[in-house]
């Protein structure tokens, strides 16, 4: 059989160029060819010409299509937010979405994201977020699109916008949230968020949840007896133990101790499985998943498929309680949590598989023995058990140090580990333990597997996998018209648009 290995790599090098040719277009005609003058210290700019663009966070500059500089004027009402609203002559735009049906000519800020013209009412946000609405290979099309034939650039990136039913609103809270006027007087108003009804809420009771720190939460409020996730109403009602128990891996978790329900933003536990509670601590520092005690089993909240996915059985018969970092303590057996990836290679690369939460019973002959902490506990602990002695890592894979626990192989590892910190003088480091790692001084400990609770990517890497193989297909084609695109432009730049003096900004 002929050796495949010369074909592959001339399969590669055909798709590196490829790629790379639609790179160098994408970015090339990426901004139109202008000097671009921001406005003030709003988001929106202007050229040359006079013609307005909007900066969309992540999505670059939008053309305000019909808007011309003379004739256009900012709303920075906020300070800092308010800056991506603008008005031309005939709508008010949010970023470079026009608010349909407002007035620019009275058009006022009313707070927290919400603007009036005494007949109508918007809310618009300050954040650039994804455009879910537009599909992979829409995307992908009106990308080239744009980079071969100068159409419309793609909205993957908008601030949004709602509309809202009443004009007589008031900011309560903080940004996003809003009162009808009659709501605070008693009378049944609404009560939104981002331009959405509360339904059910009492604007003059409605307060922030408290995490389990004491501080506001970012998106849990109550009104003191319904609660909600930014404007959904949960099934959850209000005690006064309820609390926001974490933030993990982009997922707000909402914990009712007494009943022990759980919501993982506005989705709620099974209840069937309730009493939920956590049992292993919330620190991703060497977990993928936040894992969950319940009835029957061992639970996590899958954020990929937005669903509660049972890892395993309960295999603990009493309390579970926690000794430091990753290590966990239930009867007379010692537990501890960690994480790893799996890779894959094949024809097109390497790409991530899977992603693991892993809990390990670790052998141990005797009661645990402190032995000291590391930066104060910030890095991590030293304890001792009979004639071992371990590092408990609390910096974690993100800091490329890969298992919880270590076995100390050198006892100077325990005194530069265990030293007292000094505002002043010489403390441990992350490098300094990754080259203990390194040099063998610590030696990953090793248990046996109890559970895993598993995220998969496979489906959801071969997705994007096509849709990167087509964009490179079409690159070739982009490169041939690119010349054609840059003649067109540059003789497009030559020519007056509209006659303009010194570019002059309303405010």
């Amino acid at each position: 059989m002929k050796d495949k290995k010369p074909i592959l790599l001339c399969l590669f090098a055909l798709f590196a160029v490829l790629f790379t040719v639609f790179f160098m277009v994408y970015v090339a005609s990426y901004e139109e060819e202008n000097e671009f003058t921001q406005i003030g210290s709003s988001e929106f700019y202007a050229t040359p010409q006079g013609k307005i663009y909007a900066l969309i966070p992540s999505g670059g500059k939008f053309e305000l299509k019909g808007v011309w500089a003379d004739k256009f004027r900012i709303l920075a009402s906020e300070g800092y937010r308010g800056r991506n609203v603008g008005m031309g002559e005939s709508a008010v735009y949010c970023g470079n979405l026009t608010m349909t049906g407002l007035d620019p000519s009275r058009t006022m800020a009313i707070g927290n994201g919400y603007f009036t013209d005494g007949e109508i009412s918007y809310f618009c946000s300050d954040v650039g977020e994804r455009n879910y609405e537009l599909g992979g290979f829409t995307e992908m099309v009106q990308t080239m699109a744009y980079a071969i034939f100068g159409a419309d650039k793609p909205q993957s990136y908008i601030y949004k916008t709602q509309r809202v039913s009443s004009v007589n609103l008031t900011p309560i809270l903080d940004f996003g949230f809003a009162a009808e006027k009659a709501a605070l007087g008693g009378e049944g108003g609404k009560v939104y968020f981002e331009g959405k009804q509360l339904d059910g809420a009492d604007a003059r009771a409605l307060r922030y949840v408290k995490d389990a720190r004491g501080r506001a939460s970012d998106f849990y409020v109550t009104d003191g007896q319904n609660v909600y996730f930014k404007s959904s109403r949960l099934a959850v009602k209000f005690t006064p133990e309820l609390h926001e128990a974490a933030y993990f891996n982009g997922i707000h978790y909402l914990l009712e101790p007494s009943s022990g329900a759980v919501c993982a933003d506005e989705h709620e536990f099974a209840p069937e499985f309730a009493p939920y509670s956590l049992p292993f601590g919330v620190s991703g520092a060497h977990a993928y998943h936040l894992l969950f005690r319940g009835k029957g089993g061992i639970y996590f909240w899958e954020r990929e498929s937005g669903e509660l996915k049972r890892a395993a059985d309960d295999h603990f018969a009493g309390d579970i309680s926690p000794l430091a970092g990753s290590v966990f303590i239930s009867g007379d057996q010692t537990y501890f949590v960690q994480s790893r990836e799996v890779w894959h290679r094949n024809k097109s690369g390497r790409r991530l598989s899977s992603r693991h939460t892993e809990l390990f019973r670790l052998k141990t002959s005797e009661q645990w023995r402190k032995i000291g902490l590391v930066r104060n506990g910030v890095y991590g602990a030293v304890y001792a058990n009979g004639d071992k002695i371990y590092y408990f890592d609390a910096l974690g894979t993100g800091q490329l140090i890969d298992s919880s626990v270590y076995e100390i192989a050198d006892t100077v590892a325990i005194e530069i580990l265990t030293r007292p910190y000094d505002l002043r003088g010489k403390n441990p480091s992350g490098e300094d333990i990754r080259k203990m790692i390194k040099d063998g001084q610590l030696v990953p400990a090793q248990g046996e597997l109890v559970f895993e609770a598993v995220t998969s990517y496979d489906g959801v890497e071969m997705y994007y996998l096509w849709i990167f193989l087509g964009v490179a297909i079409l690159a070739a084609i982009a490169g041939k018209a690119y010349e054609y695109k840059s003649r067109a432009k540059a003789v497009e730049n030559k020519v007056a648009t509209k006659p303009q003096g010194k570019l002059k900004f309303r405010r």
